[in-house]
């Protein structure tokens, strides 16, 4: 078990047929979003610049338990959010839980 304390802004879930690849596809979302320091992006060609903050999202278990959790929350709110391996791809965390 893993732990991550950000500000968290808000967290999604969903499910769906995709028809975007032509055959349709059943899909499940769901994602925790958070506020990190803004990065500036340099390379040959371009030269883009940052501050402040900026969002970004981390898979989270498709549980419609804990999304409940979470929106029962008043946002922005500071959290530990609690990371275990996913299942499906075990080189990346997921969120399972979290501490306020």
């Amino acid at each position: 078990m893993t732990t991550l304390t950000v500000m968290v802004t808000g967290s999604v879930l969903g499910s769906g047929i995709s028809k975007k690849s032509g055959s349709p596809k059943p899909y499940q979302m769901a994602n925790v979003m958070y506020l990190a320091a803004a990065e500036s992006f340099q390379n040959d060609d371009h030269n883009i610049q940052r501050c402040g903050m900026q969002e970004k999202q981390i898979p989270m278990v498709f549980n419609q338990n804990l999304y409940a959790q979470f929106a029962g929350l008043s946002y922005p709110i500071q959290l530990q959010l609690v990371l275990e391996p996913d299942p499906q791809n075990p080189t990346r965390n997921v969120v399972v839980d979290f501490k306020e």
